[in-house]
């Protein structure tokens, strides 16, 4: 199917078909290569995670311009409280690119930085009183969808300040 599409694609060129139909064969051949249908495990390929990564940009442009706003206000009006702190949160996260993806993000948005430290995400955050572990369960969840994994169970006292 693939070598008819790049035929008429080319208008039927014969210069073209040699390279068209290498093609059509690699493509063809990849998904055989990352999908498996041997493999029974619930471990997912890694091309429909590219193909999710698009269900965190609302949530990633959402919480950067509330930070942004956030660092601008602290940094224009002084007076606005400063409370850092160090907040721990338990991951749920299977170990593995995940929770690394997780920790990237949150150390992109405005005001924070994280780390991963065993089972625990560490977030330095500008305000201690702000809902932090909402936003950030909110996108454990988003990442976990993204890479089609099962969140663990939920932890007890999941937050805990440094």
């Amino acid at each position: 199917v693939l070598g008819v599409i790049w035929w008429m694609l080319t208008a039927g060129r014969g210069d073209a078909l040699v390279f068209g139909l290498c093609c059509a064969a690699a493509a063809a051949y990849v998904p055989r290569v990352i999908d498996d249908p041997r493999d029974v495990s619930p471990r997912h390929s890694p091309l429909p995670t590219v193909l999710r990564l698009p269900l965190l940009i609302p949530f990633f442009l959402w919480q950067s311009l509330r930070g942004g706003v956030d660092v601008a206000l602290r940094a224009f009006r002084p007076r606005l409280p400063l409370a850092p702190a160090i907040i721990d949160y338990r991951l749920r996260l299977p170990n593995g690119p995940a929770p690394v993806m997780m920790a990237s993000l949150v150390s992109l948005m405005p005001g924070t930085l994280a780390m991963i430290s065993g089972t625990r995400l560490r977030v330095h955050v500008l305000d201690k009183t702000a809902e932090h572990h909402e936003t950030l369960e909110r996108l454990e969840r988003l990442v976990a969808r993204v890479f089609g994994v099962a969140l663990g169970p939920p932890h007890a006292g999941a937050t805990d300040d440094a």
